[in-house]
């Protein structure tokens, strides 16, 4: 790594410099002076006019919604930023970024909060510009007075001094809590789209800024935009305040310096935004820094890069992460705060990562997991410590490969769990009374319930007990739709070799539909779900209705014709799309398209009080309940929005956004017998080898319960720490007794 050089660009003020002028919004209970600065390693902070000392940053990303609103409707209560800040400080927390300006109550539980607790919580602050806006824009230049009043904003926010009047998609408000001797510094705008990048270096002749306090002296027109408005918003806050503190622009890799030779799309290493083009002057008394998102699994890059898949890290492991977090902290000048990482703890998955961190599909355990060595990769890459996305799940958030098939106007209303980005947080929220999928049946007392209307087949093979149905019960929540089967005697542990399930659920009105796995049986059913045990369980769709053909299936290589006009009986796995198949420039390797089966359905505890809690399970059996539940997201069942309960329609005909309203789902509940190649007529000698059914069959048919999910304008739902949160609670202790 280069030797850094911040001491000697800043000057001799930038070691004697002050910042903040103490806590004064509320109560009289101030805290210390304190001042920050950037050194040679990272953050430092000065208490009460003492030395500075240093402060690595372990850190997390709070958002601004949460479930049911949107993150523009400012909704978050006092009450719940007094409840996150002090469970941020039980998790050692020691910073909090925050994206934009927040409502007044941030700012008056963060000076509480600070008042009553030794360690205080520092805020890296910044402001929001949009991806949309940027784009419009084109040339950035054209928002620097939008821009430069909303770090005024921020700066004005933090020492308690402003007044903010409502505008649409923003907090308002009086904000009186002076919160600046806590502002460690502050990160603006967003991940730099290369093509806003690329046309502000295009149509600005301007290059290079010689600020005040941070300059650009051989900058790009775009590295000198954010100069200068780094420039403006230290100068507004020194002018008006009397106090300096670390400024920074948002990075991410795909604008990073580096040169990325494999990297098979051409916008991810189109041009570079580099942050040593930015330095302090003489008359910065507290400097700059780095601040990148670094991700694991993307940019493809990360994968490609024979240097980073290789790269062996401290833990004598192969480390593509560490590997490029190595590369770049070697080829910056600044300290380098990693301002972004994360894996998400979804059921879906967008992305995959060559050692295992995808974007997706971890259990919250495994989540956690990732995240602690994540973060020793960041602290051992020798940065100033590294921030985690995010404190909370945000339902609000779309990903590339999902995003097509839900509302986008509705998407806060509802958990969908098959999203990743929907999952990042290390605070669930969990829809209130849902079922806690681990066999209990007094969470079922107000299911809609069937049962059946005739006796079973009796093969006299010991597994009659297991075939015999004694209830079908569905409910739903937020998130699932969840169905129970109750059995006449499981006897221990289902033997799947002699009895399968099946259900079929029906949301479309589209008539009967014959079976799959040799039932010999019709039922209105959109997707078939066969449970035969942990490795032979999954969700199938009628191929006409099967969105990702729709969507994917050009690309995927699929036979068209056969989903819009399938064969009788015809069902087909249900997939997702993570990687559309791309050249590697460097080799010419061409990687094909490639999805994976999420109708796949995973067996476990799906309780999180359990010691044996699977955060991704779908299906539990319960022998001593006898019982056999599963649950089953709303998005893998083609509803688009269900706190309205709507669905995708004929998307063949009229496109995905064409939602039409259901009223009911048809659910119909048999056990068979599995045949050879999963269903074989002649299981039984007989037409069929279906042995019962509830609520009942007749004439070559499945009756079916009809089930009304209810719906909500705001969704009910609790708090839950993830363990993922303890997991790296725990890291963060362990490098807090570090430097202790």
């Amino acid at each position: 790594m280069r030797r850094r050089r911040f001491l000697g660009r800043v000057g001799v003020a930038g070691a004697v410099g002050t910042a903040g002028c103490g806590f004064r919004g509320l109560g009289s209970d101030e805290g210390p002076p304190r001042r920050f600065r950037v050194g040679d390693e990272g953050f430092e902070v000065a208490v009460d006019g003492g030395a500075f000392d240093s402060l690595s940053v372990r850190g997390v990303n709070l958002g601004m919604a949460k479930p049911g609103r949107f993150p523009g409707e400012a909704a978050i209560t006092r009450a719940e930023y007094d409840r996150w800040l002090e469970l941020m400080g039980e998790l050692r927390v020691n910073v909090v970024r925050v994206y934009t300006v927040h409502p007044p109550a941030l700012y008056r539980a963060l000076a509480a909060y600070n008042r009553s607790h030794a360690d205080p919580i520092y805020v890296l602050h910044g402001n929001w510009i949009g991806e949309e806006t940027l784009r419009e824009a084109g040339d950035a230049t054209s928002l620097s007075p939008s821009f430069d009043r909303s770090m005024r904003q921020v700066v004005d926010a933090v020492h308690g001094a402003t007044t903010v009047e409502p505008e649409l998609g923003y907090a308002s408000g009086t904000y009186d809590a002076d919160v600046s001797d806590a502002v460690l510094g502050y990160v603006v705008g967003i991940e730099w789209p290369p093509a806003v990048v690329r046309e502000t270096n295009w149509v600005t002749e301007a290059t290079g800024h010689d600020g005040e306090f941070l300059a650009a002296p051989d900058g790009s027109p775009f590295e000198a935009w954010l100069a200068a408005r780094l420039d403006a918003a230290v100068a507004y806050e020194a002018d008006e305040y009397g106090a300096q503190r670390p400024a920074a622009f948002t990075n991410w890799v795909t604008t990073d310096p580096l040169d990325h030779p494999y990297e098979p799309f051409p916008d991810e290493d189109a041009v570079s935004v580099d942050p040593d083009a930015v330095v302090a002057t003489d008359a910065s008394e507290a400097g700059t820094f780095a601040a990148y998102h670094v991700y694991p699994y993307y940019p493809p890059l990360l994968n490609e890069t024979p240097e980073y898949a290789n790269y062996v890290d401290h833990r004598g492991e192969p480390n593509s992460y560490a590997g490029y977090l190595n590369d770049l902290v070697g080829a910056t000048d600044h300290p380098l705060l990693v301002a972004e990482f994360g894996v998400p703890s979804s059921r879906g998955i967008s992305q995959r990562d060559v050692h295992g961190r995808d974007q997706g599909r971890h259990t919250e355990t495994e989540q956690g997991g990732i995240l602690a060595a994540m973060y020793e990769d960041i602290r051992e890459a020798d940065t100033a410590g590294g921030i985690v996305f995010s404190w909370h799940d945000e339902w609000f958030k779309r990903t590339w490969n999902f995003a097509p098939f839900s509302d986008p106007n509705r998407r806060p209303f509802w958990s969908n769990v098959q999203t990743p980005e929907q999952r990042f947080g290390l605070l669930a929220f969990d829809p209130a009374n849902a079922v806690p999928l681990d066999g209990s049946p007094d969470a079922w007392r107000d299911a809609t319930a069937a049962t059946p209307a005739r006796d079973p087949v009796r093969l006299g093979d010991g597994a009659d007990g297991a075939r015999e149905l004694t209830a079908l019960r569905v409910t739903s929540d937020a998130a699932y739709l969840s169905v129970r089967l109750e059995l006449a005697d499981l006897g221990g542990e289902p033997d799947w070799d002699a009895t399968n399930y099946l259900l079929a659920l029906g949301l479309t009105d589209r008539g009967e539909r014959l079976l799959p796995y040799g039932l010999d049986a019709t039922a209105p059913a959109d997707f078939v779900v066969r449970l035969g045990g942990p490795d032979a369980s999954r969700v199938t769709v009628e191929p006409r209705y099967d969105a990702f053909a729709y969507e994917y299936g050009a690309g995927a290589g699929l036979d068209l014709d056969r989903y819009r006009d399938p064969a009788p009986g015809d069902f087909t796995p249900l997939r997702t799309v993570i990687n559309r198949g791309y050249t590697v420039p460097e080799t010419g390797e061409r990687v094909p398209f490639e999805s994976v089966e999420t109708g796949g359905l995973r067996y476990g505890n799906g309780n999180p009080d359990s010691p044996r809690y699977d955060s991704l399970a779908d299906v539990h059996v319960s022998p001593s309940n006898d019982a056999v539940e599963v649950r089953l997201p709303w998005l893998l069942l083609n509803v688009a929005d269900p706190s309205r309960r709507r669905r995708l329609g004929d998307f063949w005909a009229e496109g995905l956004d064409a939602y039409e309203t259901f009223e009911s789902i048809d659910v119909a509940a048999a056990s068979y017998v599995p045949g050879d190649g999963g269903g074989d007529a002649t299981a039984l000698d007989a037409e069929t080898n279906l042995t019962h059914a509830v609520p009942g069959s007749a004439d070559g048919g499945l009756d079916a319960l009809s089930y009304v999910p209810q719906t909500w304008d705001r969704p009910a739902y609790t708090e839950r720490l993830k363990e993922s949160g303890r997991a790296v609670g725990d890291v963060f202790e362990r490098y807090a007794g570090r430097e202790e």
